[in-house]
């Protein structure tokens, strides 16, 4: 008889410039294999090979190895003649060995996000205790199983009524000497034992994490001591399936089963983040034994498995809003098992728990006056605290504040122009976030924060209308007309200076991009306002990544936001990653997110007849291109 002849199911990929290596099943495509390798490339069109922003560049592969390119691939590869082969990560399926490179351009994520956060003291109530047992002998009379003698321990240890779940029996079964052992140590969740170990109690560890549409931040904390031991950041693996919360909808609602593979990309990342944590600072993982989930509710839907179709569909509500607690292992995290997961309320569709855990670090001063939070970033989120009383709207303010949708966008991380300025002889300098070695200063894209800085300085400059129209030709040596598109731009770095060896430019779409979603965002602002007839605002307080690394007067100029005092624009940095640990270290604040979301009123713009309106005169780039609020004295 003839041997059948096994075909390999899998391949191996490398991607440059990091030589990161894994192994993809055959016939999956590199953008995904990417990201499973934690190299972040870029899918403004969520993998649907519309943008050509996932653009790679081939090392080496046999033939066949790579899928051929279809017509409507080759449509969107660049016409360059310099040797190199280009794919684009979202059309190329692998089917043998092969090595691309990554080029800056591509790259989602260069670095870890600058993901800031604030340390502060939280007093300590955790929602997880450990407990020192002394369990009688088998042959204490009366003979009783095991199980018996441990509840018996729990009673004269003063946790009275514990419930003994059979997963933690059996876990601790299979010990060294769990039958025998006199001492041994209960882990509690509330009334519930979560875990049961031989020998005297260790120090107790959580996990507070932060899953944004963008990136990702885990802090590994010490719930006996109230400290972070270790933080780790990433890019939000589900980029993959696009770069905005609708475009991965829309894969889990072409394909629900994605909604398993979009789930478990996060998980998987989570728990790469968790065991480097960890093994940095010499925790084992069997002592991690609670956490607390923020997010969307996008990344809050996917985190615990239901889908969240009817987000992005009106009325917009979530399938669930309470605020949920699940055991870890039931979301295949890597830590005790029956570990708590609470994951924070969701308002409305588009107002999550990242928004309530920022509220969480408001001291009682916010709620005093008239004081706004924004958390701008894929999606920006507004909350209004009148004299107590909230008021919440969101806001599609897109992926252009991440870099995307623009030409020479680029994540946040060294050698993404962060700062532009057009000094008074009519010179255009920039500044790029530096490098650690400092070896190579050229930039080579521009970041969200660039993104303003570059649209206020060629406003302040004259090059740039406050309706988004550059100035003529001749007004200035560095606008022009791009080959290609006839597109008006502006150069701000010339090839020869920057990283790519291709010019950097801001073009006329870019500041397009700007404009909706600065219109979208100062347009939700304008509603809330006029809904709560404020017209004096006394603080401002910008939250998330983007924000903490705006200079107020810079979205002051452009009306980003209303045209308070600078000194009254305060920016709080991760103040999502911040509530969530608050809410680590002490189990009150989990009620008062739950209050929190109870008291809060949301408004739904797409019901409000007179958003577009708004929307419309929010375009200017200007201080006030919507009714002037009263500043304050």
């Amino acid at each position: 008889m003839r041997k059948s002849v096994a075909h390999p199911v899998h391949a191996g990929v490398t991607f440059l410039p990091d030589s990161r290596r894994t192994e993809v099943t055959i016939g999956e495509r590199l953008l995904l294999g990417a990201w499973k390798a934690g190299v972040g490339i870029k899918s403004v069109c969520g993998g649907r090979g519309k943008c050509g922003s996932c653009l790679v560049s081939v090392e080496s592969a046999a033939e066949g190895a790579l899928s051929a390119t279809t017509d409507e691939e080759t449509a969107l590869l660049p016409r360059v003649e310099d040797g190199h082969t280009y794919r684009l990560a979202c059309m190329a399926e692998v089917h043998g060995e092969v090595c691309v490179s990554v080029p800056p351009e591509s790259q989602a994520l260069k670095s870890p996000p600058r993901k800031p956060y604030t340390v502060t003291r939280v007093a300590l109530a955790p929602a997880v205790t450990r407990v020192a047992l002394e369990v009688e002998g088998a042959y204490a009379e009366p003979l009783r199983p095991l199980a018996a003698r441990i509840t018996a321990a729990l009673e004269r240890a003063g946790s009275r009524n514990a419930e003994l779940p059979l997963a933690a029996v059996a876990g601790f079964s299979r010990e060294t000497d769990f039958d025998s052992s006199a001492r041994i140590c209960a882990t509690l969740a509330g009334k519930r034992v979560i875990q049961l170990s031989v020998g005297q109690p260790q120090p107790i560890y959580g996990l507070a994490i932060d899953i944004g549409t963008t990136s990702v931040v885990v802090f590994l904390c010490d719930l006996t001591r109230g400290e972070i031991v270790g933080v780790r950041t990433s890019g939000n693996p589900q980029a993959a399936f696009g770069e905005d919360v609708i475009s991965r909808m829309s894969h889990i609602q072409d394909d629900v089963a994605n909604l398993g593979t979009l789930q478990k990309l996060i998980v998987d990342d989570i728990n790469r983040m968790v065991i480097d944590a960890a093994r940095e600072a010499g925790v084992a993982l069997k002592n991690i034994a609670d956490a607390v989930v923020v997010g969307n509710p996008t990344m809050q839907h996917i985190l615990l498995g239901i889908n969240p179709t009817p987000l992005g569909r009106g009325p917009y509500l979530p399938v669930l809003s309470e605020g949920v607690e699940v055991e870890a292992a039931s979301l295949g995290l890597n830590i005790v098992p029956g570990a708590p997961v609470f994951v924070l309320p969701m308002p409305a569709g588009y107002i999550g728990g990242d928004t309530l855990s920022a509220l969480l670090t408001r001291g009682p001063e916010f709620y005093r006056g008239n004081n706004l939070l924004v958390d701008i970033g894929t999606n920006g989120e507004v909350v209004l605290a009148k004299d107590g009383v909230l008021t919440a709207t969101s806001c599609a303010t897109g992926p252009v504040y991440e870099g995307a949708h623009i030409a020479c966008g680029v994540r946040a991380g060294p050698g993404a122009i962060e700062r532009v300025w057009v000094e008074p002889g009519g010179a255009i300098r920039w500044a790029a976030i530096p490098e650690k070695s400092e070896r190579d200063r050229r930039p080579f894209g521009l970041c969200g924060s660039g993104v303003i800085s570059a649209v206020t300085a060629l406003v302040g400059a004259g090059l740039l209308g406050s309706d988004g129209a550059f100035a003529q030709l001749s007004s200035h040596p560095r606008l022009r007309k791009g080959a290609g598109t006839g597109q008006m731009e502006a150069l701000l770095v010339p090839g020869i200076g920057s990283r790519t060896g291709r010019d950097i430019v801001f073009t006329q779409q870019d500041v397009r991009s700007v404009q909706l979603g600065k219109a979208a965002l100062r347009a939700g602002i304008e509603m809330l306002l006029r809904d709560q007839e404020v017209k004096v605002l006394d603080h401002i307080y910008l939250a998330g990544t983007f924000g903490n690394h705006l200079e107020p007067r810079d979205i002051v100029a452009i009306g980003l936001v209303p045209a308070v005092p600078v000194e009254r624009i305060e920016s709080i940095g991760n103040a999502a990653g911040d509530g969530a640990r608050m809410a680590l270290f002490n189990r009150r604040d989990r009620r008062r997110a739950r209050r929190l979301a109870e008291a809060m009123r949301v408004i739904e713009l797409s019901n409000r007849a007179d958003f577009q309106d708004m929307f419309v005169a929010c375009t200017e780039l200007s201080a006030e291109p919507a009714p002037q609020l009263e500043q304050v004295g």
